[in-house]
Order: C-alpha cells, then sequence, then structure tokens
C-alpha cells in the first residue's frame, strides 16, 4: 500500500471521529437544554430578576414622583377592554373600589383621568415563562381620585399609623410576614386548573391563584378590603405564584434619602444668598412647631417663627417659669446659694443639665434635667421641650446661647443675659428668629404638605450662623460625622416617629446621633456615620458643605 492511500485513510478516520465527538456535544447540550428540571431552574431565575427589577423600579418611580413623592401608580386593568401596560386610573364620579388597586404592572405609564407624572416604569420585565407581572397597591399610597379628589399625605408617621391597614403577606404555612406591605408585585406563572386566558383579558382570577392552606382559602387573586392578604407560596399542582412586596419601611428609607437631599440642597441654597446658615427650630412638632429658635444649633428644619419665647418670675411664690424651647444652651445662676456640682452623688445635676466645681451657683441645661440645691431642693429645672422653672432667691442671672430682650418689671435684659429681683414681678423673653432667618419659602409645596419638616433633624456648628461665615476648622468646636471633626452642618432622618417628643432620641436611632449614651445625657455634637439599615437603626446623615 502506497504511503498516500494510508494517509487517506486516517485522515478519513479522524474526521468520522471528530464528527461524532460533536454530534455527542451537540446531544448532551440538547439533553441539558430540554432537561426539565434545567428548564424549570433557568425560568425561576429569570423570573426571581424580574421581580426584584420591577420592584427597585416601583420604589424609584414612587421616590422620584415630581408631584407627591411616594405615591404609587394605579395598575393597568382590563375594565377598558385591554392589558395595555398602562394605568387604569378611576373615574372622578366613580365610587371607589378595593378592585381598582389590583391588576398588571403598569410599564408604559398613566392616561387621562390619571394625574401626573403619566411616565412609565421604565422597564418591560416579564417572569421566566413570558408572562407579564401583576401588582396590587395599598390604598393609603395613591392619588384619590373620588370627591374631594387628594393625594395621599406620605411621611414617617404612616409607617404605625397609618390611614388605612397596610397589605399582609403570608407564607406557604399561612404564618403573616409583615403586616406593613405597600405594594405586592406577582408573577402568575402559566395557567393552571381551571384558569383560561386564551381571551386576552381575562380577570385576575384567571392568573392569580386560589388554594388552601390547611382548611383556610387564601387567594392572590382578589382585593377586598384595604389589608388584603398575600401568600408566599411553594409552587405546586394548584398554585404557581411567585411574589415579590415592598414594606412602608423599605418605601419610606428609600424616600427619606430624597427628602434629606431636598434639605440639603435647600440650606446650601440659604447659605449661597445670606452667608450663613439657619438657627434650628426646636424639638417637638406640638411644642415647637418648627418655630426657629436664636440660638439653637440642633433641632427641626426653621420654618416658622414663632413669637418670643417669654420667661415670666413672680413675686409670690419666688419663681420664673420660661419657654426657652430649649436652645443650646440655657443656665440659671443663683446669687444666694450653690447647686450640688456634677458627680457629688446624691442630689447632683440629673438628665441634661451640668454644674461644674468651679462654678457651682450656675445650672446649665441642653435638654431635659435639673439641678438640686444642698438641701436636695430642685432649684432649676427644663423639660425636653424647652419649658424651665426656675426658684428666684436674691439676684438671679439667665444666659443663653440665643438673645434676651423685652425685659420688664424687675427683670433687665442685654444680650444673652437677664437678670431678676427675687420679691418683685417681671419678664423677659427669647428673641425670635426673623424672616430671613427661615428656610420655608425654599422648601418644595410637596415637602411641607407632607410635613417632612417634623421628621428632619438639623444641626449647624455654631460659627456658622447669625451672619457667620463657618470660616473656622476647630472654634467653636466643629460638629463629627464619623471620622471627620469639620462638618458645617448636616440633615438627618430615621424611620422614627416622634410623635410631638422633644426628645432627640426619638428621632434618631444610633446612640452616637442621639446622644442616648453620653455621660450625664449631655448632647454633643458627634453623629455615626450612615450605617446599612437594621432593624434598630434607621438613621441617615446628610452632610451639608
Amino acid at each position: 500500500m502506497s504511503v498516500s492511500k494510508s494517509y487517506t485513510k486516517q485522515k478519513g478516520a479522524i474526521v468520522i471521529l471528530a464528527a461524532f465527538i460533536l454530534g455527542l456535544a451537540a446531544t448532551a447540550y440538547l439533553l441539558k437544554v430540554f432537561n426539565p428540571e434545567s428548564l424549570r431552574v433557568e425560568q425561576n431565575r429569570k423570573t426571581s430578576l424580574a421581580l426584584n427589577e420591577a420592584k427597585q423600579a416601583l420604589i424609584a418611580w414612587a421616590v422620584s414622583n415630581t408631584i407627591n413623592p411616594g405615591q404609587f401608580p394605579f395598575p393597568d386593568r382590563n375594565n377598558d377592554g385591554n392589558y395595555d401596560g398602562r394605568s387604569d386610573c378611576p373615574s372622578p364620579v366613580s365610587a371607589f373600589s378595593y378592585a381598582f388597586l389590583i391588576g398588571r404592572l403598569p410599564i408604559y405609564g398613566q392616561t387621562n383621568p390619571c394625574v401626573s407624572p403619566q411616565t412609565g416604569l421604565g422597564v418591560n420585565v416579564q417572569d421566566g415563562q413570558g408572562n407579564q407581572l401583576w401588582y396590587a397597591v395599598s390604598r393609603n399610597l395613591v392619588h384619590k381620585y373620588d370627591a374631594p379628589t387628594s393625594n395621599p399625605a406620605i411621611n414617617p408617621s404612616i409607617i404605625l399609623t397609618p390611614t388605612y391597614p397596610w397589605l399582609k403577606v403570608f407564607d406557604g404555612s399561612g404564618v403573616l410576614i409583615s403586616d406593613r406591605v405597600a405594594a405586592v408585585i406577582i408573577s402568575p406563572g402559566n395557567s393552571i386548573g381551571a384558569q383560561d386566558r386564551a381571551a386576552g383579558v381575562a380577570d385576575a382570577n384567571h392568573y392569580l391563584d386560589t388554594f388552601l392552606i390547611g382548611a383556610t382559602v387564601f387567594s392572590n387573586s382578589d382585593y377586598n378590603s384595604a389589608d388584603e392578604d398575600f401568600v408566599v407560596i411553594q409552587s405546586n399542582a394548584d398554585v404557581n405564584d411567585r411574589l415579590t412586596y415592598i414594606t412602608a419601611d423599605e418605601l419610606i428609607y428609600a424616600l427619606e434619602k430624597r427628602v434629606l437631599q431636598e434639605a440639603k440642597n435647600k440650606l446650601t441654597a440659604f447659605y449661597a444668598a445670606n452667608s450663613y446658615y439657619p438657627f434650628a427650630a426646636g424639638f417637638g412638632s406640638v411644642a415647637n412647631q418648627n418655630q426657629c429658635i436664636q440660638g439653637n444649633l440642633r433641632g427641626l428644619l426653621p420654618v416658622n417663627a414663632p413669637n418670643n419665647h417669654v420667661c415670666t418670675c413672680a413675686a409670690a411664690d419666688k419663681t420664673c417659669h420660661c419657654s426657652f424651647s430649649i436652645v443650646s444652651s440655657a443656665s440659671f445662676t443663683r446669687d444666694d446659694d450653690s447647686f450640688v456640682p456634677d458627680g457629688a452623688g446624691v442630689n447632683s445635676p440629673t438628665g441634661a443639665c451640668s454644674v461644674s466645681l468651679a462654678d457651682t451657683k450656675t445650672c446649665s441645661c441642653k435638654g431635659a434635667g435639673g439641678c438640686k440645691s444642698l438641701t436636695g431642693t430642685t432649684d432649676y429645672q427644663c423639660d425636653a421641650c424647652g419649658v424651665c422653672v426656675a426658684t428666684v432667691d436674691g439676684i438671679n442671672k439667665f444666659t443663653t446661647t440665643g438673645a434676651f430682650a423685652g425685659d420688664a418689671g424687675a427683670c433687665i435684659s442685654s444680650a444673652n443675659q437677664a437678670s431678676c429681683v427675687s420679691g418683685s414681678d417681671g419678664s423677659f423673653a427669647l428673641i425670635a428668629c426673623n424672616g430671613s432667618q427661615l428656610m420655608g419659602g425654599l422648601l418644595p409645596a410637596w415637602f411641607t404638605s407632607n410635613q417632612w419638616e417634623k421628621y428632619i433633624v438639623y444641626a449647624v456648628s455654631g460659627d456658622c450662623v447669625s451672619s457667620s461665615t463657618c470660616l473656622s476648622n476647630t472654634s467653636p468646636p466643629k460638629i463629627t460625622v464619623g471620622i471627620n471633626p469639620k462638618i458645617n452642618a448636616l440633615v438627618a432622618g430615621s424611620l422614627a416617629n416622634p410623635n410631638a417628643s422633644c426628645s432627640i432620641a426619638s428621632y434618631l436611632n444610633s446612640g452616637e446621633s442621639s446622644n442616648i449614651n453620653v455621660s450625664n445625657g449631655i448632647q454633643d455634637s458627634l453623629y455615626q456615620m450612615t450605617q446599612p439599615r437594621t432593624l434598630t437603626n434607621g438613621d441617615q446623615i446628610v452632610v451639608i458643605p
């Protein structure tokens, strides 16, 4: 046999072997692709991705809402004869029905009669089997179209005290997972049982499932009450719905980021126009109502100008009753007696009040607390809202980081000091901020209509207020956030609902930011950097340059 013929035979064998190997590979690939278990795993993966993408898109849509941030769109329903991917908002003449709140995800936006914004979610996601996603939303978060029309009020208070109960989500055993659900997003899967989607505009029950858990009937397809329930359950012969949900806590936490950024932008604009930052309002939505307080370096956003905070002294009981609305410090000096100093054990100052060994005649308070005389009598005390009571004896002096004026009778004021004589009636007042020291007019309408100013903590360095220009890096001590000790101002929020409290611990969770752990409860200027949200800490700190 010639060499040429032998080579030809070998070459042919190699080609046959290569073709055989390729055939085996193709067969293995086809077996993998059409393996039912592999297909199911891939479909579940795609469905999980679609649900998460839709969840993030809904949160982003609500947070970026230009008219009423936090408000959600209505679902796409079949009442108009189609599922066209657009919100179907109820007519103003239609009586409200909870059926309006469940339908397909409105991926393409809103049309009339829907109010602005009429933009879509910006995503067109389908589950792993190619189905459009479904969506149910809480009544607390949609525009009210029936008369009188209104937008929902959306702020941290709705988490615990909503106008209507939140939606509920249960697990496959019927155990409650959350009763604070803002919205639910559902993958319907392929039709099962008696579901018939042939017409293309079938009702929700032909997409979403009804099933038993024990002896209890659950359904993901109906919506009959504000606290309607939905179920996260393992797929089986009777149910193949897959769902994710958005809690009210998740929504408000995301929304708070926008609110804080808005507050930062407006305070930055205030500084650009005035070369200083405003004083803060006192804590307490009832006691102080966002009223700007002269000399106050930490509190709420200064939206309103109050009347002067008056201090009245009566000869009859030798007592002064003062409404200081806690400025950064309000001190009382007794001429004829002394206070028990800090660290003296029995009768030493309590709360946010202190007495130094160098000056035992003066009690300084930066929050709720009091100081006692050597006999154990509380002669000066303040509550968290800045209402202080002082027992006068001889000539007594009040000192504040703000400014006093309007003295009468036995009281004489000068700048940040006021002196009153016991045995005679008199009064003086803490000067209120003027209109140029307020930022209320800078805030957008949605900010104040939703009363966000009642939930945002504002703090400012002492060298950045009252015509100062933030020139110092060290004196007076600047605000410290994390390891940065040179902060001029900040805004902060949490998921807390202070309910008119005047304590910063009701507004912020972190022990550092709220100064809960500081010795003697004295407020410092240390704040923790924003940390990942946990069940016990939802603080968000935004630094203002």
